[in-house]
């Protein structure tokens, strides 16, 4: 029988500031947008804006507000314009980016009329941006959509604002009210890093309770040197066992470690304060919940090596998105050495039953039960319908043998981070033996989020606009962001973008999944089996092999990657496009090289011992007798030296 929790609520961070606290999280200062309801016409043009005028133009017979708003009308698909106004961002803060659109007969296969951010370096190569959903059909009603960018990065010269419909697309559309305002964040962020699992507290430990906090210099009016960060381990009633101070932690980040009672209490907050140095006064406040377990282990659950323990034995998830599932598409898809699957279209309980059957465990997803999202159940009419729906299906599928994991979130922006996280909540609550997956685009903003998961996932698609080496770029952004104490499941990309030449070539796929897992990724669920499927350019056929190769590759290195033993201490250099991890399995350690880069690469590495055999790829390699050797990593290529030492005589 599983084991229970002591107490039942259980939730990782909350966000919960004193009265005294400051108030944060707010638009502040001007519209940054000139002309934002377009009613500023000279000599038949919009003011300050740039666009085609054969699909854009001032429109005035139709308007949310004043007398004016943007119109587009274009009936070709292949024609692709925007209608653009350079605005002053500023590295390092956040916007928050809204507009109101109405549309008539936007047709195609993207989600319409919108708008967008956009960043640049002062020679313009792009840096990133922010894409909220469109809107597409016909609307009689204005739509109002938005939300919170990322950071500008640094680097950043100049940015854009966008009024578009999405690429393939046609029909008519209009907009109005567009505005930009810097966006005022709370100025601290902290993680949980011990104990990372749901701030479990297991019979061996861990000792201390530990955080890394990160201070948002840019919304310190003061600066860090005007702030202290404390931290507190306080029981129930609010006695307060220990305080620390924050210590200094890698990069710009801080360090708190309060230490734990060796039995007592089966509940604690680790509390974080950000003070005001001159007064003390609780500028802003994170509560960490920990709590102590007793019983049995969880069925599944994360372990302090990010690994998923399923079952009592270590499980590195291997699988792809689907959409549906059906027996004759599961027994093509049990060629290839996959153990999971996370099926788009909620699966029924016989479609369960057949997962179980074929040895297949099931990710299931309730990434939908959000109301007013885009494929959100007909049954959810109002943001009160969730919490019971996401209570029925968890408990009517918790207990079932296929289950691997719940996918909460599927790229929800952060301005829905409370509605995430009582979500997690709920599911913790029903279900304490699986963890919940999210998975993100928002690579820059994966630690605002890490209250609303157990596991994290990115998913750069970066084929063919971008290099493969972005996939190692995001995983490594990735892992910092949770402080490496969250596991990550990502998600390579497999398919061919709509309207590209392309899918990604072997070389591409193997390399950005090897990146992936050098960065560490303790699994990885493919995008995606349905595009694979359907893509009649290239054909399944020709495809299927490359990702079944891919595949085995990594199965056959699943005891290595689940290894915790200890590794011997060495030195690796590469350049910047290649990844590395190492592993010790049985004795032998595994020296993992994913290069992402489109040239041939050397790494050099050094052993602290002498006299190692070295095979790389099957190849015996020639080793200095003060334990150095060199790599060459073929371009997108991945290199395993396996590195033995000889048995003492």
């Amino acid at each position: 029988m599983p084991g229970r929790l002591i107490v039942c609520l259980i939730i990782a961070v909350i966000a919960a500031p004193p009265a005294a606290a400051q108030q944060w999280e707010g638009a502040v200062g001007p519209n940054l947008v000139e002309n934002p309801s377009f009613e500023d016409v000279r000599e038949g043009s919009l003011a300050a804006w740039s666009y085609d005028p054969a699909v854009f133009g001032p429109d005035q017979t139709v308007a949310s507000s004043g007398a004016r708003s943007l119109r587009f009308v274009n009936h070709d698909p292949d024609r692709y314009v925007l209608c653009t106004q350079v605005i002053p961002l500023e590295p390092g803060h956040v916007y928050e980016l809204r507009a109101r659109i109405r549309t008539q007969g936007i047709a195609g296969r993207d989600t319409g009329a919108t708008v967008c951010l956009e960043w640049s370096d002062a020679e313009g190569r792009y840096l990133g941006g922010y894409y909220p959903e469109g809107v597409g059909g016909d609307t009689l009603n204005w739509t109002e959509i938005g939300g919170l960018s990322p950071p500008v990065p640094a680097g950043a010269a100049r940015a854009t604002v966008s009024c578009y419909v999405r690429r393939g697309m046609t029909g008519t559309a209009w907009w109005d009210e567009v505005s930009v305002r810097r966006w005022r964040r709370r100025p601290m962020v902290s993680i949980l890093t011990s104990p990372s699992y749901r701030g479990w507290i297991w019979d061996h430990g861990p000792g201390r309770a530990e955080a890394r906090v990160t201070l948002l210099d840019e919304e310190l009016d003061a600066g860090r040197e005007g702030v202290q960060v404390v931290g507190r381990l306080v029981a129930a009633g609010g006695r307060v066992l220990a305080e620390r101070p924050a210590q200094p932690g890698p990069g710009r980040t801080l360090m708190v470690s309060v230490p734990l009672p060796a039995d007592g209490e089966h509940e604690y907050l680790l509390e974080i304060r950000l003070l005001d140095g001159r007064t003390g006064e609780v500028m802003a406040q994170d509560e960490h919940r920990l709590t102590r377990r007793t019983g049995p282990p969880p069925r599944a659950y994360v372990d302090e090596h990010n690994r998923l323990i399923l079952e009592g034995e270590p499980f590195f998830p291997l699988g792809m998105y689907w959409s549906g599932m059906s027996e004759a598409e599961l027994a093509i898809y049990q060629e290839a050495p996959f153990n999971c699957l996370m099926p788009y279209q909620t699966p029924s309980r016989e479609q369960m039953d057949l997962a179980h059957r074929l040895g297949l465990r099931v990710i299931y997803t309730i990434k939908d039960l959000y109301y007013g999202t885009r494929w959100c159940p007909d049954y959810i009419t109002s943001e009160a319908d969730e919490e019971p729906a996401v209570r029925r299906t968890v408990r009517e599928f918790r207990d079932h043998p296929a289950l691997l994991a719940w996918y909460i979130n599927d790229e929800r922006p952060l301005s829905m981070l409370d509605r995430l996280k009582a979500h997690q909540r709920w599911v913790e609550e029903e279900d304490p033996n699986h963890p919940t997956w999210a998975v993100l685009y928002q690579v820059d903003e994966v630690d605002r989020y890490v209250s609303s998961f157990d596991v994290i996932g990115t998913d750069p698609y970066p084929i063919p606009d971008w290099p493969a080496s972005l996939a190692g770029r995001w995983a490594r952004l990735t892992r910092e962001g949770v402080a490496g104490a969250r596991a990550m499941w990502m998600v390579p990309q497999v398919f061919r973008w709509p309207e590209r030449h392309r899918p990604p070539t072997f070389a591409e796929l193997r390399s950005m999944t090897w990146q992936c897992i050098a960065e560490g990724a303790m699994g990885i669920v493919f995008y995606s089996w349905f595009d694979l499927r359907a893509d009649q350019q290239f054909p399944f056929e020709q495809r299927w092999p490359e990702v079944r190769q891919v595949a085995q590759e990594v199965a056959d290195m699943i005891p290595v990657l689940l290894s915790v033993e200890p590794v011997p201490a060495l030195e690796v250099a590469v350049p910047e496009e290649v990844h590395w991890t190492a592993r010790t399995h049985e004795g032998i350690t595994y020296i993992i090289l994913a290069s992402g880069s489109e040239e041939a690469v050397i790494a050099s590495v050094r052993l602290s011992y002498p006299q190692a055999s070295v095979v790389v790829n099957g190849r015996p390699l020639l080793v200095s007798d003060d334990g150095r050797f060199t790599v060459e990593v073929e371009p997108l290529g991945v290199a395993v030296c396996r590195v033995a030492v000889p048995a003492a005589p």
